[in-house]
């Protein structure tokens, strides 16, 4: 199944939020087209709404570190993506935020919409 969700745009803010049952992989690979489609656009800022992702398995290190990679790579470092995701969703340390700065992704992750879109609107 490949992942589809209609862009919101919003004062050069790009959301999606998908909403099916998806593979880690499809997931890791809609995020990373959301990345594309907003550097070539030349839209900043990203936020992925993905509590309405169902069947994601639990991730593991380099299940986070695979996927930010792949994300900074599209980012170009154009883009800056947030991601809402279910608190338990989010390592304890945030190990996928550090991997993506590390790679040079401006990136985040909030159990909270109105955290992640504070967070944006403050690296604007």
């Amino acid at each position: 199944m490949t992942i589809r969700a209609r862009p919101e745009i919003h004062a050069g803010l790009c959301v999606f939020r998908p909403q099916c049952t998806a593979t880690l992989v499809e997931a890791v690979d809609f995020v990373a087209e959301c990345v594309a489609y907003c550097r070539k656009r030349a839209l900043g800022r990203l936020m992925i709404v993905a509590t309405g992702l169902e069947g994601l398995p639990e991730l593991s290190l380099v299940d986070r570190f695979l996927a930010v990679e792949e994300w900074a790579r599209a980012a170009s470092g154009m883009v800056a993506v947030v991601l809402v995701v279910h608190e338990h969703m989010i390592h304890p340390e945030k190990f996928g935020v550090r991997a993506g700065m590390d790679l040079g992704l401006t990136c985040e992750v909030f159990a909270d919409e109105s955290e992640a879109v504070a967070w944006l609107e403050r690296i604007s």
